[in-house]
C-alpha cells in the first residue's frame, strides 16, 4: 500500500459564547466561552481527518497555515520527524504554546486521518486495545460568578445520580471556602467516591500546605496543580504532604514532563493532548510515567475532537505495575461543564453508559463531525 499524502490542512476556528451571569472557570479567573481551533486535514486520497488545539487564538491559526504550507505534498506520517524537527528548530519560540498547540493538532489530525486510510481506530495505531470501557471522573464544581454554594450542591448531587464514582471540584478561594467546598463534595458523594481537588495554581507553597493540611481529613484521591507548574521548588516542598499531587495540563512535550516525571513531583501526570504535542507526545509521555511507575491521567477540557483523541489514547495505555487487580481506575476526565464543542459538535457525543464511557470502534479517532454545528460554531477570523 503507497503511503498518502497531505492535500491540504486548514484551521478552523470554534466558539461557544455564554451570557455573563454564566460564566464559569477556576480560582484564577472565569471563562466566557468555550474555544479551539481545529485542523481539518485531507489526503490526496480524499481521506479527511480532524484534529484539535487548545483555543480559539489567532496565533494559533496562523500557526498552523504557516505549518500547512511546509506539509504540503508530504507523507501522512503522523508524530514523524516532521515533529521533532519543528520543536528543534521552534527552540526559540519557546517550549511551549502556541507553536506547540498548533503543531500537536496536526498531528492529531494525522492519526484520525491515517486510520481512516487504514479503517482501523487509533488506538489499534498507538499499541493496541487494552480496555473496551473507560471510568470516568466529572469534571465539575466549577467557580461562578456569585459561587453559589446552594447551585455548588445542587450540582454534585446531580453528578452523584449520574452514577460518577469520581468527581473533581474547584478549590484555591482561600482556606476557610477551600474546607467548605470539599466537605460538601464529600458529604453528598459518600465515602467510597474519588474526590479531587484542584487549585489551579493560585497558592504558594506555603498556603498550599495550609489548605491540604485542613482537607486531608477528607480523603482526596488527588490534588490538583497546589502550585504554578512552573514553581517546580514548590512542588519539592509539598512532597510530604500526605496527599497524591497531580499536575500537567500547562506542561508541553516529553521534555517539559521528564524532571516533573523522573524527579517524582507529581504522583499523577496530566498532559493534554491538545496542547501538549498531539497524540505521539502524549504516548511518550505515558510511557515516561510507566517507566518511573507514576500514574497517568490526560487533562481533557477542550471539544470533542480532543476527547476522543484522549480517549483513543487510554484505550491503549496498559495497566501497570498491576495487571488484573487495579488500586484505582485509569481515570478519563470528563468535563460536565456548558461545552457546545464537545457537546454539539460531533454526530454522537461520549456519554455515559452504566457509569463508563465506551471505547467506540470506527476508524481513526471514531467521530464523525457534524457538519451544521461546525458551521454554527465556527468563528471567521
Amino acid at each position: 500500500m503507497t503511503v498518502p499524502q497531505i492535500a491540504r490542512i486548514e484551521a478552523v476556528a470554534v466558539r461557544d459564547a455564554f451570557a455573563p451571569d454564566d460564566a464559569y472557570g477556576s480560582a484564577r479567573g472565569l471563562v466566557h466561552a468555550r474555544a479551539a481551533t481545529l485542523v481539518r486535514l485531507e489526503t490526496t486520497d480524499g481521506v479527511v481527518g480532524w484534529g484539535e488545539a487548545w483555543g480559539s487564538s489567532r496565533a494559533t491559526a496562523v500557526l498552523i497555515e504557516e505549518l500547512a504550507g511546509g506539509l504540503a505534498g508530504a507523507r501522512l506520517e503522523p508524530s514523524g520527524s516532521w515533529l521533532t524537527r519543528l520543536f528543534n528548530q521552534g527552540y526559540h519560540h519557546s517550549s511551549g504554546g502556541h507553536h506547540i498547540a498548533a503543531a500537536g493538532a496536526i498531528d492529531i489530525a494525522m492519526w484520525d486521518a491515517l486510520g481512516r486510510t487504514l479503517g482501523v481506530p487509533v488506538h489499534v495505531l498507538l499499541g493496541g486495545r487494552t480496555r473496551d470501557r473507560l471510568t470516568p471522573y466529572a469534571s465539575a464544581g466549577y467557580v461562578t460568578r456569585d459561587n453559589d454554594h446552594g447551585r455548588f450542591a445542587d450540582g454534585l448531587r446531580e453528578l452523584a445520580a449520574d452514577g460518577y464514582t469520581g468527581v473533581k471540584i474547584k478549590l484555591g478561594l482561600g482556606f476557610d471556602s477551600d474546607v467548605a467546598r470539599a466537605r460538601t463534595a464529600r458529604e453528598i458523594l459518600g465515602p467510597d467516591a474519588a474526590i479531587l481537588l484542584d487549585f489551579n495554581g493560585n497558592y504558594t507553597a506555603d498556603q498550599a500546605r495550609r489548605s491540604i493540611d485542613r482537607l486531608r481529613e477528607f480523603a482526596p484521591g488527588w490534588i490538583e496543580e497546589p502550585v504554578s507548574p512552573d514553581d517546580r521548588s514548590g512542588w519539592a516542598l509539598l512532597r510530604g504532604c500526605g496527599v497524591p499531587l497531580a499536575a500537567g495540563e500547562a506542561v508541553y512535550t516529553r521534555y517539559g514532563f521528564r524532571d516533573l516525571i523522573a524527579e517524582r513531583l507529581v504522583d499523577v501526570v496530566q498532559p493534554d493532548v491538545s496542547k501538549c504535542g498531539g497524540l505521539g507526545e502524549a504516548r511518550v509521555i505515558a510511557h515516561l510515567a510507566q517507566t518511573w511507575n507514576v500514574r497517568f491521567s490526560p487533562h481533557v477540557w477542550g471539544g470533542v475532537v480532543a476527547q476522543a483523541a484522549s480517549v483513543q489514547l487510554l484505550a491503549a495505555v496498559p495497566d501497570y505495575p498491576h495487571v488484573d487487580h487495579p488500586a484505582e481506575p485509569l481515570w478519563l476526565e470528563h468535563d460536565r461543564g456548558r461545552n457546545a464543542l464537545r457537546d454539539d459538535l460531533a454526530t454522537r457525543p461520549f456519554t455515559l453508559v452504566d457509569g463508563a464511557v465506551m471505547v467506540p470502534d470506527g476508524p481513526g479517532l471514531g467521530i464523525e463531525i457534524d457538519e451544521d454545528a461546525l458551521d454554527r460554531l465556527r468563528v471567521d477570523r
